[in-house]
C-alpha cells in the first residue's frame, strides 16, 4: 500500500499547485510578499518527495523479497513499485519546474 500515494497523489499535487499557485497571486501582490506561493509549493514538494521515498521503499523491499524462479504473479508489487517510483519522482520535478519562475520572477 505504500505505492498508492506516489502513483495517484502525487500528479494530483502537481496539478492542485498549478490551480492553487494561480488562485494565490492576487492575495499574493496584495500582500505584497511572495510566502503565499513559495510556502505552498514547499508543502507540495514535501508530500510528493515522501510519497516517492514511501514508493521507493517499498520497491526495495519488493527487490529484496523477489525469488528469481517465483512466477510472474508475485513480480508485480515490485513492478508497481517501480512505476510508483518513477510516477512520483515525475511529479516532483514537475513540481520544481512549475515553482522554479516564482523563485525568479516577481508575481505582480
Amino acid at each position: 500500500m505504500l505505492t498508492w500515494p506516489a502513483l495517484l497523489f502525487a500528479p494530483s499535487l502537481l496539478l492542485g499547485l498549478l490551480s492553487v499557485n494561480y488562485a494565490l497571486v492576487e492575495p499574493s501582490c496584495h500582500l505584497q510578499t511572495m510566502l503565499l506561493l513559495h510556502g505552498c509549493s514547499a508543502a507540495s514538494l514535501a508530500v510528493s518527495v515522501i510519497a516517492t521515498l514511501l514508493a521507493f521503499g517499498r520497491w526495495r523491499s519488493a527487490r529484496r523479497e523477489a525469488d528469481p524462479s517465483a512466477p510472474a504473479l508475485r513480480s508485480r508489487e515490485g513492478f508497481l513499485a517501480v512505476v510508483a517510483t518513477g510516477v512520483g519522482t515525475l511529479s516532483s520535478l514537475g513540481i520544481i519546474f512549475i515553482s522554479l519562475p516564482q523563485w525568479l520572477l516577481s508575481a505582480c
